[in-house]
């Protein structure tokens, strides 16, 4: 009798962490997704992914087109491939209806992992914003990097990118805000010119949420924990 509840104690305290880990990993990564609704954080998201996947921006832009996924779901599609899943049979199964999310639980994957890797990226993202306000250099050579890329925001828009709470782009803009304020406080940090406070007005006062582009409202807010 002892012995059957020790094992029953010790798979309830099993299931228990697997569901944390769970939720600690949609957390994150739906972290990544919500950055992604503006267009400025689309693009920090999108160079970061690309180059933590080691894959072209193109060839992102249209792999996320082509599967229907935000760039959260995109990261955790990553996520499965690396554990076996093909590309190709990750598609099939999309294809189906399945969700990347009910993939990832058929696969048994460990949701501890993929939580530490996606706070790993989360903060690649805001090391990016960082950098990029950090100082005038930084801000052109990310401009080349968007032609050179020829990377268009407007463009790399799917369905879902704005399946996000309120909450959550909120916590994203003040996230944007934080960081680029913080380069600004060095000696050499950019802050923003008049023409791009009246451009960042004009993308407040036209903002909507539709997969044409368009995005919330500008980064703002305060740094919530």
């Amino acid at each position: 009798m002892r012995l059957a509840a020790s094992l029953l104690i010790l798979a309830l305290f099993g299931t228990t962490g697997f569901a944390d880990d769970k939720q600690k990993a949609e957390k994150l990564i739906r972290k990544i997704t919500a950055m992604a609704t503006d267009k400025t954080g689309r693009r920090m998201v999108s160079v970061t992914m690309a180059d933590s996947f080691r894959m072209s921006r193109p060839s992102l832009v249209e792999q996320r087109r082509r599967l229907g996924l935000d760039y959260g779901s995109l990261f955790l599609a990553h996520e499965l491939q690396g554990k076996g899943l093909t590309q190709s049979d990750l598609a099939a199964q999309l294809k189906s209806g399945k969700g990347v999310w009910q993939i990832g639980e058929q696969q048994n994957v460990d949701w501890g992992r993929i939580a530490a890797d996606a706070k790993k990226l989360n903060a690649q993202i805001d090391d990016g914003i960082y950098r990029h306000f950090l100082n005038k250099k930084n801000n052109q050579a990310d401009q080349q990097r968007d032609f050179d890329d020829q990377y268009d925001p407007v463009r790399d828009a799917v369905r879902t990118d704005f399946d996000v709470t309120s909450k959550e782009i909120v916590d994203a803009q003040a996230r944007y805000v934080f960081w680029r304020d913080q380069a600004s406080l060095l000696p050499g940090g950019r802050r923003m010119s008049t023409r791009d406070e009246l451009t960042a007005d004009y993308d407040r006062a036209k903002a909507t949420h539709s997969t044409g582009g368009m995005s919330p409202p500008a980064m703002g807010g305060v740094p919530s924990q």
